[in-house]
């Protein structure tokens, strides 16, 4: 499922949800550190944001990986949404 980020809150609720998944072991961060000065859990503790977030992460169990990303500055949005496209199937 792919899930739109259109408002600050939308960006919050998937940062929120892809936090409680590294706590309880789902999903692992495999974001090159080198793109970003924060990491996702210290922005995730903050809310404070960069311009433009993109973090990726892949699901312990089942291997798929995961993008999170929008650009916050203008408010263009972005998206909670698979790496494969095959896997993308509606918008949330």
């Amino acid at each position: 499922m792919r899930y739109q980020i259109r408002l600050p809150n939308d960006l919050r609720k998937a940062m929120s949800i892809a936090r409680d998944n590294i706590s309880d072991g789902t999903l692992v961060e495999i974001t090159d550190p080198g793109e970003h000065s924060a990491s996702f859990a210290e922005m995730a503790a903050s809310q404070s944001w960069d311009d433009i977030v993109a973090w990726k992460f892949k699901c312990q169990h089942c291997g798929e990986e995961f993008s999170l990303h929008a650009e916050t500055y203008h408010g263009s949005g972005g998206y909670w949404e698979p790496v494969r496209k095959g896997a993308v199937q509606k918008n949330l």
